[in-house]
């Protein structure tokens, strides 16, 4: 025997030593006689009672559900009282009415045990909550009636028939009916708690591994029928009934445990192998103790690697590991259906990557090209917009000849209006208001340079808030219309702008040789009536006053 398996059935052999040890007990007391009857008999008892209390705990914690293992716990205390009365009658009462009903108290624990049983067999497979049908409980009325005719014998003899001449009623007797009754009735219980077992089973076994409990149960019935005739020899091999009864009891629904006909958390290392968990549990120095039968071997060092992280065996599989009390679990997972995912998806990532690189330049090249468009927009709109000051700057520039202050102070106007008017564009761009102070910077780099032409040159802004951008353009390019004409008579110029509330006026003041119609036939002059502008024109010998005003029902967007 190996000692895993001397571990496993270490309950079983130790049960059967004591068992052994009664036994040898009873043979030296009935032997030997007294003095060593009485200590051997009360020994034997307490022997006896040890093992079906301790029975009685380990079913209790073997057993998973909470009904079925209140009522195995009440048949192991059944069969201990039965042994404690036993051991009372035998070993410290002497009269022989106590020894009498000590010995119907025995009908105590035989009737209500098989009852017991088969509350135990509606009870499997049942939920915790789960609480026995009413019906049951009638299961309790022929019970008790029959415990209390065998209690009361005394007074009827329907159990037990004694002689009618006995002085004292003690061993000498026979059977009456309703002896006959109560253990047709025990029987009755006995089988329908078996088969009700069987009928519910859902283990997969054979017929002979579940026909194991009844073995116990038809010993129990030969040997009460073998009692009731007195066979001779069966009182020296096992004279003890309420031992071989309890014996027997306790063999059979520890049968129906180890068959599975009543569950119980035993038998772990069987599920561990039969699981399809890919696992083994080692002890502290990583030797496998249990391992299932899906488990490839692993070499001891490979399990001592689980304890830095996972480890890669090969083929996509993984193997991992985690402490328990004891030891550690190892399992195995195959990931390779995961890998080839995962590299999948890396070559997934990967195209995508390079189809987002190529998408990014592929934008910024637009954007660059975009840009680039932007620019050739707004160049092209600002050379269309100062298209006459350019080809008139050029012509300056490449002329050769006299009155060079002149041409200086003409290009200094233009390229300050070229300037400032090439700066409102591009604001225009962006926004469709404009703030007055804008257009006032216009008009003090105009004057500034008209001023540095020679003129004597005056401006006065009263400037608050914004207006819209057509309308800064349209006063600045008729301003700038207006002094392109008067050189180079400009002598002096007056200059006064107001903007209020999105509403522009331009006054002007020149000293020079301009008239009101030269000023009428501008395209600006037309440009500002177009956007429902007002235009006053007045003057005298060599002065010309002129008043703008645009408001906001004239912007023209």
């Amino acid at each position: 025997m190996t000692k895993a398996y001397l571990k496993k059935h270490s309950g079983f052999f130790c049960a059967a030593l004591a068992v052994t040890a009664a036994a040898v007990l009873r043979q030296i007391g009935f032997q030997m006689g007294d003095p060593l009857n009485w200590p051997c008999s009360f020994f034997r008892s307490v022997i006896y009672i040890v093992l079906f209390t301790a029975w009685g705990i380990s079913v209790r914690d073997r057993t998973i559900q909470p009904q079925v293992r209140r009522w195995l716990t009440a048949i192991s205390a059944l069969m201990v009282f039965w042994v404690t009365s036993r051991t009372i009658r035998y070993t410290i009462a002497q009269d022989p009415w106590v020894l009498r009903h000590l010995w119907y108290l025995y009908y105590l624990p035989m009737l209500f045990i098989p009852v017991l049983g088969i509350f135990v067999a509606l009870s499997l497979g049942k939920p915790e909550g789960f609480r026995l049908p009413r019906w049951t409980y009638w299961l309790y009325v022929p019970t008790t009636l029959f415990f209390l005719l065998v209690l009361t014998n005394d007074l009827h003899q329907l159990v037990f028939v004694f002689p009618a001449d006995a002085a004292v009623w003690m061993n000498d007797y026979r059977h009456g009916a309703g002896y006959f009754l109560a253990v047709g009735w025990q029987i009755l219980c006995a089988m329908a708690a078996l088969a009700a077992m069987v009928v519910k089973c859902r283990v997969p076994r054979g017929r002979r591994i579940l026909m194991l409990p009844f073995v116990p149960v038809i010993l129990a019935v030969v040997y009460g029928i073998l009692d009731v005739l007195r066979v001779a020899w069966l009182k020296m091999i096992a004279g003890d009934v309420t031992v071989v009864f309890c014996l027997l009891i306790t063999a059979a629904l520890e049968s129906c445990i180890q068959c599975g006909l009543i569950q119980s958390n035993t038998r772990y290392g069987e599920l561990f192998r039969a699981s399809t968990l890919a696992a083994q549990i080692t002890d502290e120095a990583y030797r496998v103790c249990f391992s299932s039968q899906t488990a490839a071997f692993v070499p001891s060092e490979m399990l001592r690697r689980t304890a830095e992280g996972p480890v890669m065996l090969g083929r996509g599989i993984r193997l991992s590991g985690a402490p328990i009390r004891g030891g550690h679990v190892i399992w195995q997972d195959d990931v390779s259906e995961l890998q080839r995912l995962l590299e999948a998806q890396a070559s997934i990532n990967e195209q995508l990557e390079e189809e987002n690189d190529l998408l990014m330049a592929e934008n910024q090249v637009k954007e660059e090209k975009a840009r680039v468009a932007t620019q050739n927009r707004l160049y092209d709109h600002i050379a269309r917009k100062v298209e006459p000051q350019l080809i008139r700057l050029d012509a300056l520039l490449r002329q050769d000849g006299t009155c060079p202050e002149e041409r200086l102070r003409e290009i200094c106007i233009l390229g300050a209006y070229i300037k400032r008017r090439s700066n409102m564009i591009l604001l225009s761009e962006n926004q469709p208001y404009v703030s007055a102070a804008e257009l006032a910077y216009c008009l003090t780099e105009s004057m500034n340079n008209l001023e540095a032409a020679g003129a004597d040159c005056a401006l006065r802004t009263e400037c608050s808030g914004s207006l819209p951008i057509e309308t800064a353009l349209a006063v600045y390019d008729f301003f700038e219309a207006v002094a392109e004409q008067a050189l180079p008579e400009l002598g002096a110029a007056l200059v006064h702008l107001t903007v209020r509330e999105g509403e522009a006026a331009l006054q002007m003041m020149l000293d020079s040789g301009q008239r009101a119609a030269d000023v009428q036939s501008l395209p600006q002059y037309r440009q500002i009536l177009d956007r429902g502008g007002q235009c006053r024109l007045t003057g005298s010998q060599g002065e010309l006053q002129i008043g703008v005003f645009l408001g906001k029902g004239g912007d023209a967007q």
